[in-house]
């Protein structure tokens, strides 16, 4: 069995397709993780989603922040700038697919494997226990029956930049910012949400995985998506950074992952519908 990591999809459902034909996927045997951001601003969100649950056992989604778009605009929020999404919202199994979706994870840790995997990034200052935890309790509200209400609150948020009081209204909110939309913060966990490319201007940030102190880093070893202006992220001891920017006109990559850290970049695909449509688009 071979357990593989793809950054994020963002709808370029031919280039996913071509990437596992050129590593044999076979799903009998083989395992797709997905770091999130399956959907959006890419020419196939609809296909791509129906063919990632169709996998079952075999594919491990996580969701990223434009996944949890998609559910806020289904509980009724209004169309974000740059959306793709009412293809989804249209199609007759829609219903279906909004109810797989919210059912996924926030975070996943295979602890014999040695990996665990979120969209953008986890606190400096949390353990990996603690960011499951963290994970759960906004997990639960997505699968809870009052899921629209919290995805309303979450359309538009003004997201703390530090962790709120334990009990907090703010709190999950909190959560589901820094493990979809991390980028820049200082070590002691304040988060810079401005910076969506280019470099911050603030001296005490660093990219969420730079610092030398890092309560989870013992733990596991992090694959991650979310961040295309990085693009691949190959030389951190801790962490994978898979976001290519396939959607921006570069490429979708695919990481075959080892035990204890171990990794090798397995294929890589550069779809000439999404270059064509980059110079539309602003990079994020």
């Amino acid at each position: 069995m071979a357990v593989y990591a793809v950054g994020d999809i963002q709808g370029c459902f031919g280039a996913l397709k071509s990437l596992l034909r050129k590593v044999h996927f076979d799903p009998k045997f083989d395992v797709l993780w997905c770091v999130g951001d399956l959907v959006n601003r890419g020419p196939k969100s609809l296909e791509t989603l129906r063919f990632l649950k169709s996998l079952g056992d075999a594919c491990i989604c996580i969701l990223g922040n434009h996944d949890l778009n998609l559910l806020e605009l289904a509980a009724g929020g209004k169309r974000y700038k740059s959306s793709s999404l009412s293809g989804i919202l249209k199609a007759s199994d829609c219903d279906e697919l909004i109810d797989w979706l919210r059912q996924r994870p926030l975070l996943h840790h295979d602890k014999k494997l040695g990996w665990a995997m979120v969209h953008a990034g986890i606190h400096p200052e949390w353990s990996l226990k603690k960011a499951k935890g963290r994970a759960a309790e906004v997990e639960k509200k997505l699968r809870g029956k009052k899921w629209k209400k919290f995805c309303l609150k979450m359309h538009g948020a003004k997201f703390p930049d530090r962790e709120p009081p334990k009990g907090d209204k703010l709190e999950r909110l909190f959560t589901a910012a820094v493990l979809t939309r991390s980028r820049y913060c200082t070590s002691d966990g304040q988060f810079n949400w401005s910076v969506s490319s280019g470099e911050s201007r603030s001296r005490r940030d660093k990219p969420w995985f730079a610092f030398h102190r890092l309560a989870w880093q013992r733990e596991c070893k992090l694959v991650y998506g979310h961040w295309a202006a990085k693009g691949l992220v190959l030389n951190q001891p801790h962490v994978l950074g898979l976001d290519s920017g396939c959607v921006w006109g570069g490429s979708l990559t695919l990481a075959q992952l080892g035990t204890r850290g171990r990794y090798a970049i397995a294929a890589s695909y550069e779809c000439k519908a999404c270059r064509k449509a980059s110079g539309r688009r602003s990079k994020r």
